[in-house]
């Protein structure tokens, strides 16, 4: 026989500080906060700020991750992968600052297929690195505008500019 008590809460519980103060969260929104799924914008507090040089890098973000999605090239293990990944943090990052609610509706800059020829190869992740590299600059330039995700955002842009770094000035031996 062991002497473990196990105690049950019953109904008189309910009327304790704790529930009480769980029932006022709950019925305020707090227990119905929502964690986002990967890939989607963490919801924060922030300033809208429209940017042509945030809109455009967020545009060819898009289009250059989707072209890397269906990229055939041979760069060395885990290089796609890791471009992948920051580039969608980018891209979240920057979605939120802009409060773009629909990504694949979103027109940051229009550009006609003659742009993306004078690039010889890898046309969208060269187009999303020089526009990556404008937003950088605009954002350390305004850091009351932007607000809170600045840095993340400055942090972000800096992985995804590395990242497609390494994969455009990849040569494979031969």
């Amino acid at each position: 026989m062991s002497d473990t008590t196990i105690t049950t809460i019953g109904p008189h519980h309910c009327h304790t500080p704790f529930f009480a103060l769980a029932a006022v969260l709950a019925a305020a929104g707090f227990a119905s906060a929502q964690i986002p799924a990967p890939g989607q914008p963490r919801p924060q507090p922030v300033i809208k700020i429209d940017s042509p040089r945030l809109r455009a890098a967020l545009h060819e973000l898009r289009e250059a991750r989707k072209s890397l999605a269906d990229a055939k090239d041979s760069w060395p293990a885990g290089y796609k992968e890791r471009a992948l990944e920051s580039t969608q943090a980018a891209i979240d990052t920057v979605r939120t600052i802009l409060a773009v609610k629909e990504l694949d509706a979103f027109v940051g800059v229009e550009r006609k297929d003659d742009y993306y020829k004078k690039y010889t190869d890898h046309p969208r992740l060269r187009a999303a690195l020089e526009d990556l590299r404008d937003a950088r600059d605009e954002l350390r330039g305004n850091k009351e505008r932007v607000g809170p995700l600045r840095e993340q955002a400055l942090d972000h842009i800096d992985m995804a500019v590395g990242d497609i770094l390494r994969l455009i000035q990849y040569k494979p031996k031969r």
